[in-house]
């Protein structure tokens, strides 16, 4: 089984870690069409300095718009905001999934010109094909006002994988359920089968559904929902919700690519919201466009988001007050440059010493 790099800086936008340049969106995407999928889409801003396009998110109930997690985690997000069908709505509290990377914001008031999407309890097979939907502020398509988007086909079931089953039969050719890849804001690394970040499990996997052979169902007996009232697990850098949630592998058909702005972007198949935005895995620079991206099914998370946007899940909600304060900005070299410039020194006379010898056994 070959390994599989993926580049899990996860398209969130690195203006949000290092205050540089706004976001890039869908690269050589094509203009959405104005209807119930693209209505819902919203463009997040991400904290009281934040752009819009700094992530996507998706309106799932009149007051909750659902992002990646790790969005919400990489700011202090008092001041965050979401713009939808053009009007900006403010948020005053969000939650965290425990499961998988899926966040919910919600909103200071109820969107009334927007239609919720329905999140998906089906699990997409290898072959299947969806919209990917993603904003951005440095987007000359999303400047103009209209909404990126691009047709993804599945390649692979990653992480969270059936267990009792797979998917619909691969064709020859085409890539079968492999790799296990847990979601999240980390750097690049390589990710063995059944790997997992530090402070998570991967759990077992769901069975296929028996009624629809084209999609996969989480088997009630192997996966724990969460039931209302479960608190989340705040993350605080070195620990990462259980991963229970199946990763899908997709690729555009029209080569567009993803960058950073486009995390939490909707995923949508047979016109329901089966998956958000989690990493592009094309390349490990997540400033480049990668036609490739893993995305993180919300059939394991549906539970929970219905728990929280629904009112029974109240101690999952944050606020300013309670949140845990996000990561600290990167070191970088200039940190510790006089260490650095000591051990060059003890480098450069070790390197001398050692060319003196060679030049003696001469």
């Amino acid at each position: 089984m070959k390994k599989t790099s993926f580049s899990i800086a996860a398209l969130v936008s690195s203006t949000l870690l290092l205050s540089a340049g706004p976001a890039l969106a869908l690269e050589n995407g094509e203009p959405a069409p104005a209807n119930a999928e693209s209505g819902s889409v919203a463009a997040l801003k991400m904290g009281k300095i934040g752009n819009f396009g700094d992530c996507t998110g998706t309106l799932v109930a009149d007051q909750w718009v659902l992002t990646a997690r790790h969005c919400l985690e990489s700011v202090n997000n008092e001041g965050t905001q979401a713009r939808i069908g053009g009007k900006v709505y403010d948020a005053d509290s969000w939650a965290l999934s425990p499961v998988s990377d899926a966040g919910l914001l919600h909103l200071t008031e109820k969107v009334t010109d927007a239609t919720p999407a329905k999140v998906s309890r089906n699990i997409p097979a290898p072959g299947q094909t969806g919209t990917l939907y993603g904003w951005s502020s440095s987007s000359s398509m999303a400047r103009s006002g209209q909404l990126p988007m691009t047709k993804m086909v599945v390649n692979e079931l990653l992480g969270g994988g059936p267990s009792g089953g797979t998917p619909d039969e691969a064709a020859p050719g085409e890539a079968t359920p492999g790799e296990a890849i847990p979601g999240g804001a980390m750097t690049s690394m390589e990710m063995q089968p059944d790997a997992v970040m530090p402070g998570t499990a991967m759990p077992n996997a769901a069975k296929p559904d028996a009624a629809k052979p084209d999609a996969v169902k989480p088997d009630d007996s192997k996966t724990e929902s969460i039931p209302a009232g479960t608190e989340s697990i705040p993350a605080d850098g070195s620990m990462m919700p259980l991963i229970q949630s199946a990763i899908l592998d997709a690729h555009s058909v029209s080569g567009a690519g993803m960058q950073g702005g486009d995390s939490g972007g909707p995923f949508f198949v047979d016109g329901e919201l089966a998956g958000l935005a989690t990493a592009q895995t094309a390349n490990g620079d997540p400033d480049l466009p990668s036609p490739s991206a893993a995305i993180t099914t919300l059939a394991g998370t549906a539970d929970w988001i219905d728990g929280v946007t629904s009112g029974r899940d109240t101690k999952s909600v944050l606020t300013a007050a309670n949140t845990p304060a996000p990561p600290k900005t990167i070191q970088t070299s200039a940190d510790h440059m006089w260490s650095y410039l000591a051990i060059a020194c003890v480098g450069l006379v070790i390197a001398a010493a050692w060319s003196r010898v060679r030049n003696g056994r001469k």
